[in-house]
């Protein structure tokens, strides 16, 4: 098989939204002072999820946002990239804004890390369905590669097990995983190895996997972009 693609989102899988009193406290991977029963305690954990070890606060068109997400997460995904074991793609409501906002933040090279243009910023057209759009486009141009791409899609909120099954019936070319993570900690040091497992081993899995990280919670609206 070819190298896989990472479509990835950002606000809830890079780009964590931890609740406010560990916001205050430090972060993930600083919840020493939690007690040992608090049902936060193990989410937080550092042998759970990557402490936060990027903050920042970022001024775009459409307001100011704090950042905090992992830098060793986020470089080993550029390290993937780099060494052209994978092709990596944001798909990710920041669109107009990672070239010149999340890749310096993150020290991605955008000449290596493409930005899909899934939906019109000025209208919004697309912006519904767009990443699906997305998803589908590249099965489908996979289909007639005589070595077609795994496909790896990260995102909090459009993975989950019904759309599973509904890709499913497309009998993707190549393997596909689907990676849900919590919001409140992005991908977790779990889900993150199966990541990699699937970049090294895409022939051991099935037409399409589904990992939903087992905390994550019900949310009406991203507090990110």
């Amino acid at each position: 098989m070819n190298r896989p693609v990472i479509y990835t989102d950002f606000d809830g899988v890079l780009n964590a939204f931890p609740d406010s009193k560990i916001q205050r406290r430090g972060g993930v991977g600083h919840t020493g002072w939690l007690k040992p029963d608090d049902p936060r305690a193990s989410l937080y954990s550092s042998d759970h999820a990557f402490p936060l070890t990027g903050n920042l606060v970022v001024e775009v068109p459409p307001g100011r946002y704090r950042l905090r997400w992992s830098r060793e997460l986020a470089d080993g995904f550029h390290k993937l990239a780099v060494a052209g074991m994978v092709e990596l793609a944001w798909l990710t409501t920041w669109q107009p804004y990672c070239v010149n906002t999340l890749d310096p933040a993150l020290g991605w090279n955008p000449d290596i890390v493409h930005t899909v243009r899934w939906y019109d910023p000025v209208t919004n057209q697309g912006r519904f369905s767009g990443k699906l759009d997305t998803i589908f486009s590249r099965l489908r141009f996979e289909t007639y590669q005589e070595d077609p791409s795994p496909i790896i899609w990260l995102d909090d909120e459009e993975c989950y097990p019904a759309r599973a099954k509904y890709i499913e019936t497309w009998k993707p070319a190549a393997p596909l995983l689907m990676i849900r993570p919590d919001e409140r900690i992005g991908i977790s040091r779990r889900q993150w190895l199966i990541i990699q497992d699937f970049v090294h081993h895409p022939d051991e899995y099935p037409p399409v996997t589904l990992d939903e990280e087992p905390t994550i919670r019900a949310h009406a609206m991203h507090h990110g972009l």
